[in-house]
């Protein structure tokens, strides 16, 4: 091999190396990283769901806690022994998320709608250091009848009269 040969070589082996570091960044537009649990009975057309976030911050912004609760309810679903709660994803599954893509990419974006379905409760917050990480929880309420109500407007869920 001459010099040329290993020079676009490397070079080519340098740009791959770089592409790939640049797609394992997170995206600013992705659902973080986070867990999600029942935290006790909301008002009426709402979830109480207990978030945490997993972050190399100590505080994160209220919008990705918002964001997450809201993943959470439409596509995990969660549960609570303790106030023996269990609740289904409202999407009912993930084929739902995968079929509309596009808008969940948008709607879970920083300047999408998910936030606006969902408020944090005051004085919730709470910090533990875990390794190189927080582990930050927070009480989010979920308007899960606003957002489903939103949702079938649009098409993207079915509503429940059309089951039968």
């Amino acid at each position: 091999m001459n010099v040329k040969s290993r020079f676009c070589s490397l070079l080519l082996i340098l740009v791959g190396l770089c592409c790939s570091f640049a797609a394992d960044g997170k995206d600013k537009n992705s659902v973080p990283n986070y867990e999600i649990s029942g935290a006790g009975t909301g008002s009426q057309g709402s979830y109480l769901v207990s978030v945490t976030v997993i972050s190399k911050k100590n505080n994160p912004n209220d919008d990705v806690f918002k964001r997450a609760a809201v993943h959470g309810v439409l596509f995990r679903g969660f549960s609570n022994t303790e106030h023996r709660q269990m609740q289904k994803p409202l999407a009912g599954n993930a084929s739902n998320e995968a079929q509309h893509a596009d808008f969940y990419q948008e709607f879970f974006s920083e300047t999408g709608n998910a936030g606006n379905y969902a408020s944090i409760v005051d004085s919730s917050r709470k910090v533990v250091k875990s390794g190189k990480d927080y582990r930050v929880t927070v009480t989010v309420s979920v308007s899960k009848e606003e957002l489903r109500s939103y949702l079938e407007s649009l098409g993207i869920l079915r509503g429940l009269n059309t089951i039968f």
